[in-house]
């Protein structure tokens, strides 16, 4: 990513391999995946959790990235996103979630139009 993106999300994972993949396509949309950055952060999962991410990692390297880390529990994986964010804004969707990807694009562009 060359320029600072406008949103950092944090997408906090262990073990949620049947759910990630709905997660992750929810961010994928070509009206914001240069505003934003996505960090997904690797709790220790124990199933295909990282590969599915590591996917995205591969095929949009500019959004997404994937960062492993031993287990330490929901908040520690927020508190490493946090670290890591380069983002104006930061949000955490867990990754047995998903964003309505219409209403996060307006998301993106009520953030980009405010102060």
């Amino acid at each position: 990513m060359n320029k600072k993106p406008l949103i950092t999300v944090i997408v906090p994972i262990y073990n949620v391999e049947a759910y990630l993949e709905d997660c992750l396509e929810s961010f994928v949309n070509s009206e914001v995946m240069e505003e934003i950055e996505v960090f997904v952060v690797n709790d220790g999962s124990s199933d295909n959790t990282a590969e599915i991410a590591q996917r995205y990692v591969d095929k949009y390297p500019d959004t997404f990235r994937l960062i492993n880390k031993e287990n330490g529990g929901h908040g520690s994986t927020i508190n490493t996103g946090i670290k890591e964010a380069n983002g104006k804004y930061f949000k955490v969707v867990d990754g047995d979630d998903w964003v309505d990807t219409r209403s996060f694009i307006r998301l993106v562009k009520v953030l980009k139009e405010s102060e």
